[in-house]
């Protein structure tokens, strides 16, 4: 049984262009899915049906061979972590923010990370310099992706949807974000579909690569 799929998914926007039509894809527990695709062609609506931030109309949209339109969506998007191109954080410290997770009812019974566990996971992600206690507000956006990144990890997430994650960091952290993204769907066993218009060079994963392009969902070679 796939862990994510799409199931003859029709998407159109209000009044406009339809970005997927009788569309199917499917991604097994722990792929690592590379989608391209023109500017404008969909690929984060694509990822925001994944996590039902948006509807199908038409077709299903599968996790572990269930409808998640059956699902609570905050219990989804616990299991389905979404980050977007546009890093989004709230105001206090890192620390705040790393946290705020776990402030929610659904992840009510998931253990809080101490300051070790965040520095951690900062670290893994080249962002071991910015303090905990430093404004979130304060920091660039490249530190702001890697921050929102971090705090999307820390709940343990079984699928990680990544819209553009280096678009805004220099060449080293890029390099850095997408190691950890390939670490942790190896070593973790997460399923990772990431979004990107530059070259990825894998360094551990074989990915699987699909093209988005005028409503047509496509495999292409390696």
């Amino acid at each position: 049984m796939s862990h994510l799929a799409l199931e003859r998914v029709r998407f159109a926007h209000p009044g406009g262009r339809t970005v997927l039509e009788d569309a199917d894809f499917t991604a097994e527990r722990g792929s690592f899915t590379v989608l391209r695709g023109p500017s404008g062609a969909g690929k984060s609506t694509l990822l925001r049906l994944l996590c039902r931030l948006e509807e199908p109309q038409a077709g299903r949209v599968l996790l572990d061979g269930a409808d998640i339109r059956a699902m609570a969506p905050a219990a989804l998007r616990r299991r389905v972590a979404y980050l977007q191109q546009t890093p989004v954080v709230v105001a206090g410290s890192v620390r705040d923010n790393l946290l705020l997770p776990f402030s929610f009812k659904a992840n009510a019974g998931l253990p809080r990370p101490d300051d070790a566990r965040l520095r951690q996971g900062l670290a893994g992600l080249s962002a071991a310099d910015v303090p905990l206690e430093q404004e979130a507000a304060t920091l660039s956006v490249g530190q702001r992706q890697r921050l929102c990144l971090a705090r999307a990890l820390l709940t343990g997430p079984e699928a990680l949807l990544l819209d553009e994650p280096t678009s805004a960091l220099d060449p080293d952290s890029a390099a850095a974000v997408l190691a950890a993204a390939e670490d942790i769907c190896l070593d973790r066993g997460v399923s990772v579909v990431l979004v990107s218009h530059t070259e990825f060079t894998p360094r551990r994963v074989t990915p699987q690569n699909l093209h988005l392009e005028a409503g047509r969902l496509a495999w292409t070679p390696a």
